[in-house]
């Protein structure tokens, strides 16, 4: 749990990396800047708004919380999503969705690492 916490949604100036997915946030591209201190230590994570919107998604899902607290670590969402994945046991789509957003975390990486080999 954060000591304290400020959540906002900035427009990038210039290139940023998502702190969940390492791909590129481009200029003019909304992005959510997490502030705060954890643990006595002061830390900034930027976060690309498909990886915010699927950490949203996850944390609400019955799943996550087993001993009821929404607790998360950023950097750690694709293995999060790939943890809660088996733990989804119902047919209702919930499963095949957590895939698709780790397949999504991963396309937004490899395109990143695409552009930094062509360059």
């Amino acid at each position: 749990m954060p000591d304290f916490q400020a959540v906002s949604t900035r427009t990038a100036k210039k290139q940023h990396v998502c702190c969940e997915c390492r791909g590129h946030i481009q200029p003019g591209q909304e992005y959510q800047l997490t502030s705060g201190s954890w643990e006595g230590s002061m830390d900034s994570f930027k976060t690309c708004l498909g990886c915010a919107d699927a950490r949203d998604w996850a944390t609400a899902q019955p799943e996550w919380a087993g001993d009821g607290e929404c607790l998360f670590y950023f950097g750690m969402l694709e293995e999060d999503l790939a943890n809660l994945a088996p733990e989804i046991i119902t047919n209702d789509g919930r499963r095949f969705h957590t895939y698709r957003l780790q397949a999504q975390m991963a396309n937004r990486r490899n395109a990143h690492t695409s552009q930094s080999k062509a360059a």
